[in-house]
């Protein structure tokens, strides 16, 4: 297998099905690293009584998808991009009264990763409740990509996430 060939083919369905609203870029630095694809997605909306009426206010929501490359990923490297994460999680969300939530999805896209690895994911959780004056919560989908098995290991909750990559597999 060639990585490189494999992880652009990757980068290149994901860009092409991305759903409809994001915005993405390739090639770019985010927050001090090089993203081969970074999705953002908003909404803002009306927020609604029981869901249909009005109440003039209005609430937020986002999403930020980021796809790296780490071919040989091991159990201190995962550590390193968690910690990078997690600060892509304090930086990139940004609560106020109007916010309901924000999620960080992160995929790494590798060779063949350790065994330690694929334990180590599950146990990674990081979700935050934001208190007033803001307001909702932000959570982190992690995902490693194992292009040479053709599988996805995720965190507890990159379950949707896994799914959405095995489409693009």
């Amino acid at each position: 297998m060639d990585f490189s060939t494999e992880f652009i083919g990757l980068r290149d369905r994901m860009a092409q099905s991305m759903q409809k609203g994001f915005v993405l870029s390739q090639n770019v630095d985010v927050k001090g690293r090089m993203a081969a694809l970074y999705g953002t997605f908003g909404i803002d909306e009306e927020r609604k009584l029981l869901g249909i009426m009005g109440t003039g206010s209005s609430t937020h929501a986002h999403e930020y998808r980021v796809l790296f490359a780490e071919p040989e990923l091991n159990e201190a490297q995962l550590e390193q991009w968690w910690d990078y994460v997690k600060t892509l999680q304090s930086e990139l969300v940004t609560p106020d009264a109007a916010h309901e939530f924000s999620i960080i999805s992160m995929i790494l896209a590798c060779a063949d990763p350790d065994k330690s690895v694929q334990k180590k994911i599950k146990k990674l959780t990081s979700e935050c409740s934001y208190r007033a004056p803001a307001h909702g919560w932000s959570s982190v989908r992690l995902a490693v990509v194992d292009l040479n098995a053709r599988k996805v290991y995720t965190n507890r909750m990159g379950g949707p996430l896994k799914d959405l990559l095995a489409e693009w597999l």
